[in-house]
């Protein structure tokens, strides 16, 4: 049970740590989206593209991507911190 109970654990914290990179890139990508609206959306080309539909919608659904992720990161973090404490405590207590 030693053996197996370790191996679990270093699972749970690999999976742990993947959850917390994801967390990171997800703010890197927010920031991203944020400063590809600003300079495609929200310069004056920008919202005539807009109001005329030559965007073809890219500029609303890259807001609604950028409010995803926003929406989503702080289940990221706390999923990867979890995951990541208890495979320490696994390690820890074998």
């Amino acid at each position: 049970m030693g053996k197996l109970s370790k191996v679990f654990s270093v699972i749970l914290i690999l999976l742990g740590g993947i959850l917390l990179l994801a967390w990171a890139g997800s703010g890197y990508a927010i920031g991203l989206y944020e400063e590809g609206i600003e300079e495609n959306c929200d310069t004056t080309v920008g919202t005539i593209a807009q109001i005329t539909d030559w965007d073809e919608g890219r500029c609303d659904d890259a807001r609604d991507n950028m409010e995803k992720l926003e929406d989503y990161r702080p289940f990221i973090l706390a999923s990867g911190a979890t995951v990541s404490i208890l495979g320490l405590m696994v390690l820890f207590r074998s």
